[in-house]
């Protein structure tokens, strides 16, 4: 069996320790990234100065008894997509990595059709050539309250560059 290195950022050290899950895992130069939906602590697109795209998991996370549900969606689907982006880009950069370095990415979508052109939109200024693999699947609901999208990622271990 490969060796794994379990990655955690600061911000999301209460996911592993409450909710029993890492959000990233380095196996044989890859990265495999849990799902990850933009939230914030108050619904609003989270400040770099407040803990950044990861705050509004911390701010939950401080009272141990959270349960996921108890994230919060950022409100403004834009914004939610934006924020889930810039988690990501988070998660993997305490992996050494970066987007540019994303190999195939699935994304989850409450309401595919109503939101699909903002969520392209959004990930074009993200995700540039040479473009990842991308599965989008429509779902009827997310553990996340008001979640539109769930990213979920796999990258290779490498230039940190974006």
């Amino acid at each position: 069996m490969a060796d794994r290195v379990i990655v955690i950022p600061p911000a999301l050290k209460a996911v592993y320790d409450n909710w029993h899950f890492a959000p990233a895992v380095i196996s044989d130069g890859l990265i495999f990234c849990s799902g990850i939906v933009g939230t914030s602590a108050d619904g609003e697109k989270p400040k770099r100065r407040s803990g950044g795209a990861l705050g509004g998991a911390q701010a939950t996370l401080a009272d141990e008894s959270a349960a996921l549900a108890a994230l919060v969606a950022v409100r403004d689907p834009q914004a939610q997509f934006e924020t889930a982006f810039e988690a990501l880009g988070e998660v993997l950069a305490e992996a050494g990595a970066g987007l540019a370095d994303i190999i195939e990415l699935t994304s989850y979508h409450v309401g595919i059709s109503r939101h699909m052109a903002a969520f392209m939109a959004v990930k074009d200024r993200y995700l540039r050539e040479p473009y990842p693999a991308w599965t989008a699947i429509g779902v009827a609901e997310l553990i996340v309250p008001g979640g539109l999208v769930e990213l979920r990622a796999v990258a290779r271990v490498g230039s940190n560059r974006s």
